[in-house]
C-alpha cells in the first residue's frame, strides 16, 4: 500500500512508511514518489562526495550495507535494500537524503531547528552539539510553537520563508521530560542516550516568514556585521559538501546570500545547565535578542 506523508512543504509517497515525516492524505499531483527497485540504475557519477555520487540528472546516496537511495531530478527517488535491511528507512533517510531531495529542487535545507513566535519563524542555529533542539524545546515550553528540529527547509527569495519539518524532536532525557508531547518518548541510536519527543505545540504546515537567526555563541552581542552574518549563515548549510557538487547549487547559493542580506542574526549564550535558573535565564536572553531582531527588522 502507499504511504504519503508531508514534510518541508511537499508531498512525498512511497511503499514503505514515511514514520518521521507528517502523515497525509492522497497527496497532489507532482509529488515525490519513492519506490523500491531489485536493482538501481547504473550510474556514472560525475564526482562522489562522501557517501553521495553526483551525475547531471542524479545522485546516489548510499547507507553503508542498510540501504541505497537514488534520486531523480528531485521528483523521484528508488531505493534497494541491502543485506543489512530493518525494514524501515534509517533516519539518514529523513535528514541527509530529505536534505539532498530539496537542495535538487533549489530549497535551501538549514543546519538549524525553528520555532515560531509572533507570527514569525526564529532560527536557532549553531555548531553540532551546540543545543539547538534543547534551546528550541526550552521555547517551546515556554510557548512557542514548533517548526522544525536539526533540519530547517527555506523557500529562499526577498522574503525567505520557513516550512513545518518533521514531527519529532530528537531531546536530551532531562529536556524531554518537561515537554508536553503526543505519546511516549522513543528511544533513538543515538550515543547520548536522547529521545524521540513528538510535542504538542507546532505550527501550521504552511510557510512561515522568518524573523531572524538565533546563533548560538559563547557570548552575547547586539548582532553582527554584514560580512560576519553571511559568513555564519553559509556555515548553516546542511551536509555542505554534498549540496554544495549538487546541480541545483547556485540557486541554493543565492539563497543563502538572500537569508544573510535580508534576516538579522544575533548571538544567544550557548546552552549550558538544566537547572530552573538557568532555563530562565536563556529564555530572557532569547526574548531579549527577539526583541533586538524585531526592531532591526522594523528599521530596515
Amino acid at each position: 500500500m502507499p504511504y504519503h506523508a508531508r514534510f518541508a512543504g511537499l508531498d512525498w509517497s512511497a511503499d514503505v512508511p514515511l514514520d518521521q515525516f507528517d502523515p497525509a492524505a492522497e497527496p497532489a499531483p507532482g509529488a515525490i514518489r519513492i519506490t523500491r527497485q531489485d536493482r538501481l540504475s547504473n550510474l556514472v557519477p560525475s564526482r562522489t562526495v562522501g557517501r553521495a555520487r553526483i551525475s547531471d540528472n542524479s545522485v546516489r546516496f548510499d547507507w553503508f550495507d542498510e540501504v541505497s537511495f537514488e534520486l531523480f531530478d528531485g521528483n523521484r527517488i528508488d531505493w534497494q535494500p541491502g543485506p543489512d535491511w530493518r525494514g524501515r528507512f534509517p533516519v539518514s533517510f529523513f535528514s541527509s537524503m530529505a536534505a539532498i531531495t530539496l537542495a535538487w529542487r533549489g530549497i535551501v535545507p538549514l543546519h538549524a531547528s525553528a520555532v515560531v513566535l509572533n507570527d514569525r519563524a526564529w532560527l536557532v542555529a549553531g555548531n553540532p552539539a551546540a543545543g539547538k533542539s534543547t534551546l528550541a524545546a526550552e521555547l517551546v515550553e515556554a510557548g512557542a510553537m514548533l517548526l522544525a528540529d536539526d533540519l530547517t527547509a527555506l523557500s529562499p527569495g526577498p522574503a525567505p520563508l520557513a516550512w513545518r519539518g518533521r514531527p519529532a524532536m530528537r531531546l536530551h532525557p532531562e529536556t524531554a521530560r518537561r515537554i508536553e508531547q503526543i505519546g511516549a518518548p522513543e528511544p533513538t541510536d543515538d550515543e547520548r542516550g536522547k529521545l524521540l519527543v513528538r510535542p504538542v505545540s507546532r505550527a501550521e504546515d504552511r510557510a512561515w516568514p522568518v524573523g531572524g537567526i538565533l546563533l548560538l555563541g559563547k557570548t552575547a552581542a547586539d548582532g553582527l556585521g554584514p560580512g560576519e552574518t553571511a559568513m555564519a549563515v553559509g556555515s548553516l548549510l546542511f551536509r555542505p559538501k554534498i549540496v554544495s557538487a549538487l546541480p541545483g547549487r547556485a540557486l541554493v547559493r543565492a539563497g543563502l546570500l538572500e537569508l544573510a542580506r535580508t534576516v538579522p542574526m544575533a548571538i544567544v549564550p550557548p546552552v549550558s545547565g538544566f537547572g530552573r535558573d538557568e532555563r530562565a535565564a536563556r529564555i530572557a536572553s532569547v526574548h531579549d535578542a527577539i526583541a533586538r531582531l524585531a526592531g532591526v527588522r522594523s528599521a530596515g
